[in-house]
C-alpha cells in the first residue's frame, strides 16, 4: 500500500488535484492508495501518530505544494514544518519516504536534503511513483531525469 500525505495546511483548503492524479495512477496499477490530509487535521504531528499506528504502507508520498504562503507581510515559510513532518512520520514508521509536488520541485535539491527523504520526484509524478514502487534504493547510473536520491 502506498500512502499520500497532503502537507498543505493553509486555510482556505485548496483540492488536491495533485495527489489525486497520483492516486488514481497508483489505483491504475493496482496498488492500493490512501490519503493522509493534513490540511483537515488540528494537529499534524497527533494525526500523523494516529495513522501510523494503525497502518504500515509500503512507501510514503509526501506532497509539497507551497514552499510559502507569497504574502510579505506574513512571509510564512514552510520548509520547517516539511521537516517536521517528515520527523514525525520518521519516528513512527521506518518506510521510505518520496517527497515531490510543485513547492518540492522549486527546491527540489535543498528540500531533499534538508529533510533526508529516502527519494525526491521533481515534476510530474504519475509515472515516476509507479515506477519506483514497491520501493528499492536507486542506483545513480539507472535514475530517471526527474528522480532525486
Amino acid at each position: 500500500m502506498l500512502t499520500l500525505i497532503n502537507t498543505n495546511r493553509m486555510k482556505p483548503i485548496i483540492a488536491l488535484i495533485g495527489l489525486n492524479y497520483i492516486a488514481s495512477s497508483v489505483q491504475q496499477a493496482e496498488t492500493d492508495v490512501e490519503v493522509l490530509d493534513l490540511g483537515l487535521a488540528d494537529e499534524s504531528a497527533k494525526t500523523i501518530g494516529k495513522y501510523f499506528s494503525e497502518k504500515n504502507p509500503e512507501l510514503v508520498g509526501v506532497s509539497f505544494r507551497n514552499s510559502d504562503d507569497c504574502f510579505w507581510p506574513s512571509a510564512s515559510w514552510f520548509v520547517p514544518d516539511l521537516g517536521d513532518i517528515i520527523q514525525a512520520v520518521c519516528a513512527m514508521t521506518d518506510t521510505p519516504i518520496v517527497l515531490g509536488g510543485v513547492g518540492f520541485s522549486i527546491f527540489a535539491r535543498s528540500i531533499f536534503e534538508y529533510t533526508h527523504a529516502n527519494l525526491g520526484i521533481r515534476g510530474d509524478g504519475e509515472k515516476g511513483i509507479i515506477r519506483n514502487f514497491p520501493y528499492t534504493p536507486l542506483i545513480s547510473t539507472t535514475k530517471p531525469p526527474n528522480f532525486i536520491s
